[in-house]
């Protein structure tokens, strides 16, 4: 009898770790691949829900839209924030001179994952970038938003150093092959409230032409408006 008890709270104990290893591992792949988790810092989502404002930022610049992105948010009079990468953005100086009055924050030096790096090659990763975003802007960059939105414990603490903030934002417009450009702006705006943080993906090689990217991107701020 107490032998049988023995076995079976060895085979417990067992099961109790693997189900606490199962459930640490569910946890961290969460954390890293959840772009709304904070549990390893913070990470800006949204701004205040008290302000009756949002905020309009690009990813993968400069590119072939970055020129005509800037242009027409001139003429609209909104402001926006630019993501860059720094080797694109060494390669396109004319492009980087447009964003010259705009925000402009991070990806890294290339649209690589962050995740999983040591601090030398994070900072290597980051540094470069970062510094060159301050030469354009002639301050400090803020903000920091990883690549595909994953970050791990080592790049939240990174960014801190770094005196980033990580942003995910909380609602994202694509464009879709055979989808209205009045869809795509439509799901935006039912979903939209005060405080929101809406990235505008701009990769050339996924986006629609300029003349409709233009379009569509007039679209989303008149329906804000």
């Amino acid at each position: 009898m107490l032998k049988s008890t023995g076995i079976f709270s060895k085979s417990a104990l067992k099961g109790f770790i693997l189900a606490g290893g199962a459930g640490a591992l569910a946890a961290g792949a969460y954390e890293i691949f959840c772009p709304r988790a904070t549990l390893w810092g913070r990470v800006l989502t949204h701004g205040s829900r008290n302000v009756p404002a949002i905020s309009l930022v690009f990813d993968r610049s400069p590119n072939t839209l970055t020129e005509p992105i800037c242009k027409r948010l001139h003429e609209l009079e909104i402001p926006a924030t630019f993501f860059i990468e720094g080797k694109r953005a060494r390669s396109n100086p004319r492009a980087m001179r447009s964003l010259q009055s705009f925000e402009i924050g991070i990806h890294g030096e290339t649209y690589r994952s962050l995740i999983f790096q040591n601090k030398i090659e994070l900072r290597h990763m980051l540094k470069p970038c970062l510094t060159l975003a301050g030469d354009i802007q002639g301050r400090d960059a803020c903000f920091l938003m990883p690549p595909y939105g994953w970050k791990d414990l080592r790049l939240v603490r990174m960014a801190r150093d770094l005196g980033l903030f990580v942003v995910n934002p909380s609602l994202k417009l694509r464009w879709r092959e055979g989808v209205l450009l009045n869809t795509s702006v439509e799901r935006i705006l039912t979903h939209v409230g005060p405080g929101d943080i809406i990235l505008v993906k701009n990769d050339p090689l996924r986006s629609p032409p300029e003349p409709l990217f233009i379009e569509l991107l007039t679209l989303l701020v008149i329906g804000l408006k």
